[in-house]
């Protein structure tokens, strides 16, 4: 897969790791300081806001400065602040309003960039490869998001949140080094353009209702993203206390479970590649009705033993479908357009997920966790039917 897929892995495996411990940091300082969930909460929910603001204008500024020269110059920009906030980190300790405003425009930058990394995988390796690039770098991105789950709530215990946060900026450096190597790429492929403001807001969405099989496939992500929301931190603590009735440490391994599984089906899906590769249709919508399947039998289980081996093989089955979808769009879209309709998919993605997270814990309140989890299992398996049965279809009229 040459040299520059693995700078580029190795590049956004450490901007999630840096990432995940930034955030972890953060939400553990609020907490400490302030004693309250509801303002240790308000740093993830400010961040999820701020992204998905710059998922709206990213599509422009890509058209305006041009991909190669945002992903030079605002990782930078983003690295400067986080130093700042850093070296600062005793006066934002003591003006928490301060402290927001920062984590508001470190949130942007992080949210302006996302998109275009995303888009670069087609750049750098064939077509015919797209799967199995897929599948191994999901396997890195899982073993890195163990890892900063793992071990970043004992670190910051261990050396304190100021330390972690010098940690950060170190990461942030590395990957931005090994990142590198893929400009000279992006800015081959860039292509001048003065669009004007509107037609480049428009042309993610368009992307996605025009194009058949992309729409199709937007739909099943936002409603997995929907069903989604059950897998949050508190429905499943309650789930292991009230209907596995083991305590809090099942909860951390229902987690791990779930991450060895999906590293189980990183593998899988590089060893699948050719036949994925093939059959990209059927294997993300086959990987989405065997996940509702085992989410379901999840629900409806309550032997602590088996809900982890259902969790373990959930992994291979979401991962399956994650490669096929990841490999569809870059495939169904242009490498020019691909940041856009990455842009558009994380908006939809992001306010599907908001809004489900505010209503799951309205309903597990009212009906019990695993009410949520067999209604999550339901509504995924319908979807994924609903998909199947398009996808048979729109194969049947190409054939006509």
């Amino acid at each position: 897969m040459g040299n520059r897929f693995w700078f580029y892995t190795s590049s956004k495996s450490l901007l999630m790791l840096s990432d995940i411990v930034f955030v972890m940091t953060i939400t553990f300082f609020v907490y400490q300081e302030t004693q309250s969930v509801a303002y240790a909460a308000v740093f993830p929910l400010i961040r999820t806001l701020c992204q998905l603001m710059a998922g709206l204008i990213s599509p422009m500024l890509t058209d305006f400065f041009q991909a190669h020269r945002l992903l030079k110059w605002v990782p930078l920009l983003r690295l400067l602040m986080i130093i700042v906030f850093t070296a600062q980190f005793h006066f934002f300790q003591e003006h928490i309003v301060w402290l927001f405003i920062a984590l508001i425009l470190i949130s942007i930058t992080g949210g302006l960039i996302s998109p275009l990394l995303q888009a670069i995988m087609p750049m750098i390796v064939l077509a015919n490869q797209l799967v199995k690039a897929n599948g191994t770098a999901s396997i890195f991105h899982q073993m890195v998001q163990i890892l900063g789950y793992s071990f970043t709530g004992m670190l910051v215990v261990s050396i304190g949140p100021f330390y972690l946060l010098g940690i950060t900026c170190l990461m942030i450096v590395l990957s931005y080094l090994f990142f590198l190597p893929v400009l000279p790429l992006l800015k081959e492929d860039d292509v001048i353009r003065k669009a004007n403001t509107m037609s480049s807001f428009k042309v993610g969405w368009t992307v996605i209702w025009t194009n058949k099989t992309v729409r199709t496939l937007t739909f099943m992500d936002v409603c997995e993203n929907i069903a989604g929301a059950v897998w949050i931190g508190a429905i499943t603590l309650a789930f292991v206390t009230q209907d596995l009735k083991e305590n809090e440490d099942w909860w951390g391994l229902i987690n791990a479970a779930y991450y060895t599984g999906a590293i189980l089906g990183g593998f899988l899906a590089a060893w699948m590649s050719r036949f994925i590769q093939k059959h990209l249709l059927l294997s993300m919508a086959a990987g989405s009705f065997i996940y509702a399947v085992l989410t379901i039998l999840f629900a409806l289980n309550s032997l602590p033993w088996l809900a982890l081996l259902l969790c373990i093989l959930m992994g291979p089955a979401y991962q399956i479908r994650d490669v096929s979808q990841q490999t569809i769009l870059q495939t169904e879209t242009s490498v020019r357009d691909l940041s856009k309709v990455y842009s558009a998919h994380y908006v939809l993605s992001s306010v599907s997920v908001g809004l489900s997270i505010f209503f799951v814990g309205f309903i597990a309140d009212a009906f019990g966790a695993r009410f949520v989890y067999v209604l999550g299992g339901l509504f995924v398996l319908v979807c994924s039917s609903i998909a199947i049965l398009t996808f048979l279809v729109q194969k049947r009229r190409a054939a006509v």
